[in-house]
């Protein structure tokens, strides 16, 4: 084995050329299926940062009737849970909030984490200074204590380790630093710069709560515990719950509500297991092609060396000897690829980053760790023996010295190995037409959903989110004085047309969902209750977005009147004979029990609010922001200048009018909506990509068949040249050939490009799986690419000189 090792290293050198093509095309397909593997490793394979992941499951309200299928937790939800539900060992809730951090520098609005104690037993992690807040430290009233990210500890307090027991100030309040923790911990995502306590009263978690789901909750499963057990206690709690409050039952039985739970994994990652599957089916057959295109030079390979073949054969060299020498040089050209592809491997990670596919910040981290290194050795291997697979047949088959009689006459390596070659070509044009068909589908789905928007005009459009501190805006009048003086001001910056305000930005990750009732309108006993999307919005919001009124009127400045606008999706599905203006609805009640009621004024179209490749069936209703005031929401600001200028000025404004109120994710529209279509970019860039390289792969084996056939027919075409055959003729007869293979490949890629398009339905947006453009254009142009590929040989056959090959001859 050493001395096949050593003549295979001084075979594949002295072959430069021949080596180099041959580690690239590995390099390429073995980088490829790295690339893939290390994201698929880092989702599903890889152990969070938690002990015992597989235990944490995220447990959530769903109302399947009223196609809410994931809702929060509210807190006598919460509560139910941790009393009664004993497959769980421990659970906590919690939810994000904004604070501005002061006095520690210039003020800065940061993300933190309000939850209860439980969630760091949950999670079993301990904090690397101090300790954790406890639950006596979060009782209303004597819950001001802080645990600090290993980010937040070491940017704005300089990393003192004698920080704990020291107060910072939240929105001007003191809260005392308890502890600080560990560097790689980050719950429920890495942007959590804190986590404060989850202080609730008893009236928050009575009976009346329930409903308001702002909150989510995770929970480690008890030992042995399942997550099927875990629903059907829920279930269980749920009917305990009807039985002591029958007037629910109506709603429960037609909304649906129950609890669920889901693995902490599958709840993250869950929308990207589709897409990766379909990368790594891409993938393989990248690397299948690139077998067949260094199975194709190894043949080639193999009728040069005939030679040394047939001496080694004379000298009692048998069959099994040489096919080893074949599978050691096959190995040891393998393992240069597998290096190489490690190289094009790091670089497609940055694009999978670049491309906005990271999770890092929530714990999936890809790096090319042992596992990922594990299989890009066995996808050498693998395509070590798989390219070696046909030579080493050819030799253990045939009659070795038939072959190479046959080589020397007919050239090539003997008429097996022309058609198993020839075999090869069509196998890679085949999955290059299936993979470009793809590819090609993926990319007009995308510029379709770019091109059809999400109902708003985007472009020259500024946002800036802001959140009030309760300490400050204690009531609803304080927060009203602050917004409007805010638009005014904001509409005084120079190059701004519209400013407009929102409690809820679509494409901004957030939502804000709620029942409501109809006057007059009583939901059949198996309907859901009427439940819509909620925002608050001011009179100009809709002009800065480009949203028209499609019946009635909008929101003026000041209504004396309670007033509501719903989409068309709401008024269509209550009043699909009638017209919605005119009508009442209420989501709340007075001090009496007497429902408050809003009349319907105006009407909107259903905008996009998560992304451009959802469809928009979800109702929605607009409130007056001075009738139904939230205390935080977003600024939009139409402006003639670009967009992002605007951010310092916004910046300033802002904090003209309260030095301690920070305004954050400051962006434009035009980037959250090109944000919203990651998946189907992430998709569209990585298979595009991938196409590309099986096409590359394919024309090159076209070439190379015709080329290297070409060289081994010299005598033949002198022949022929020498009795009577013109140039055009030998063109036409190497066209021919390549035609002919050009002609079969196409027609098994078509057939696995109709599988492969009904396989991606799902993901594919107004876009048929049978597109009659895309199949033109990648049949056109691979059979362009073809003949292309083709005729270069021929051309150089065409200019054989007969007398020198027949010399040669």
């Amino acid at each position: 084995m050493f001395g096949d090792i050593q003549f295979a290293w001084r075979a594949v050198w002295s072959r430069p050329v021949y080596t180099l093509i041959t580690v690239l095309v590995l390099a390429l397909a073995i980088g490829a299926n790295t690339t893939v593997f290390s994201v698929f490793n880092g989702f599903f394979l890889k152990p969070l940062p938690y002990p015992e992941d597989d235990r944490l499951v995220m447990v959530y309200n769903t109302y399947p009737k009223m196609a809410l299928e994931v809702a929060g937790t509210s807190i006598p939800d919460y509560v139910d849970r941790v009393e009664h539900a004993s497959s769980l060992e421990s659970l906590a809730i919690y939810h994000n909030t904004r604070r501005t951090l002061g006095f520690v520098g210039a003020p800065e609005q940061v993300q933190m984490t309000r939850t209860t104690p439980s969630l760091f037993e949950v999670l079993g992690v301990a904090p690397a200074l101090g300790r954790v807040f406890t639950d006596a430290q979060s009782q209303p009233g004597d819950e001001k204590y802080i645990v600090l990210s290993h980010a937040l500890w070491s940017t704005r307090f300089g990393a003192r380790p004698d920080i704990v027991g020291e107060d910072i100030r939240l929105d001007g309040e003191p809260y005392t630093v308890t502890g600080v923790m560990p560097k790689e911990f980050g719950f429920p995502s890495r942007d959590s710069s804190a986590w404060i306590p989850f202080a609730y009263t008893p009236d928050e978690a009575s009976d009346n709560q329930r409903g308001r789901e702002y909150s989510n909750s995770i929970g480690r499963l008890a030992p042995g515990a399942t997550i099927e057990g875990l629903n059907a206690e829920m279930d269980t709690i749920v009917q305990r719950n009807v039985e002591r409050l029958p007037n629910s039952a109506s709603f429960i039985e037609r909304s649906g509500f129950t609890g669920r739970a889901e693995s902490m994994r599958d709840m993250v990652v869950g929308d990207y297991k589709q897409m990766l599957l379909l990368l790594q089916s891409i993938v393989l057959a990248v690397l299948l092609i690139a077998c067949a295109n260094v199975a194709n030079l190894q043949l080639a390979r193999i009728a040069a060396r005939r030679k040394e073949l047939s001496v080694r054969a004379a000298l009692g060299a048998g069959r099994r000897r040489l096919a080893m020498l074949v599978i050691t040089e096959s190995l040891l050209l393998s393992l240069f690829g597998a290096v190489a592809g490690l190289g094009i491997a790091w670089g497609g990670l940055e694009l999978v980053r670049w491309l906005g596919l990271d999770q890092a910040n929530r714990g999936f981290e890809f790096t090319l760790d042992p596992i990922v290194l594990a299989f890009t050795a066995l996808a050498a291997l693998v395509a070590a023996l798989v390219s070696a697979l046909l030579p080493v047949w050819l030799l253990l088959r045939q009659n070795l010295a038939q072959a190479i009689q046959d080589a020397g006459r007919l050239g090539g390596g003997g008429k097996a190995a022309q058609g198993l070659r020839s075999t090869l070509v069509v196998i890679q044009v085949a999955v290059s037409v299936a993979l470009l068909v793809g590819a090609g589908l993926l990319t007009k789905s995308f510029y379709a959903l770019q091109s059809e928007g999400a109902g708003i005009a985007a472009g020259g459009v500024l946002t800036a989110r802001v959140s009030l501190p309760s300490t400050r805006y204690a009531d609803d009048p304080a927060e009203a004085a602050f917004f409007e003086r805010a638009l005014v001001e904001l509409n005084a910056l120079p190059g701004v047309s519209e400013v407009g305000y929102t409690s809820v930005l679509p494409f901004s990750g957030n939502n804000d969902q709620g029942s409501f009732a109809i006057d007059g309108y009583t939901a059949p006993d198996d309907v859901a209750s009427p439940h819509s999307q909620q925002r608050s919005i001011d009179e100009r919001y809709f002009d800065t977005i480009g949203v028209p009124i499609i019946k009635g009127r909008n929101f003026a400045a000041r209504e004396t009147d309670r007033v509501v606008i719903v989409d068309e999706n709401l008024a269509n599905r209550y009043w699909p004979d009638g017209d919605a203006l005119g009508q009442r609805i209420t989501r709340s009640q007075d001090a009496d029990g007497n429902p408050i009621w809003f009349t319907i004024i105006g009407v909107v179209p259903a905008i996009k609010q998560a992304s451009l490749a959802e469809t928009p069936t979800k109702e929605t209703t607009y409130w007056h922001h001075l009738q139904r005031p939230v205390g935080r929401g977003v600024f939009t600001l139409k402006t003639s200048l670009p967009p992002e200028s605007l951010a310092p000025l916004v910046s300033r404004t802002i904090l003209a009018i309260d030095p301690e109120l920070p305004v954050y994710d400051i962006t434009t529209m035009d980037q959250r909506l090109l944000e919203s279509l990651g998946p189907q970019r992430t998709s569209m860039v990585l298979t595009l990509v991938f196409a590309g390289v099986a096409f590359v792969l394919a024309v090159i084996g076209i070439y190379g068949v015709l080329t290297w056939a070409v060289t081994q027919r010299v005598g033949e075409i002198g022949v022929r040249m020498a009795l009577g055959a013109r140039a055009k003729d030998i063109v036409r007869m190497v066209v021919r050939q390549g035609s002919r293979l050009t002609v079969v490949g196409l027609a098994a890629g078509i057939v696995g490009a109709i599988v492969l398009g009904r396989t991606m339905a799902s993901q594919i947006h107004h876009v048929s799986a049978l597109d009659p453009v895309v199949f033109s254009i990648v049949i056109g142009g691979l059979a362009l690419a073809a003949f292309t590929a083709s005729w270069f040989p021929a051309r150089r056959a065409s200019r054989i000189d007969p007398m020198t090959a027949l010399r040669d001859e």
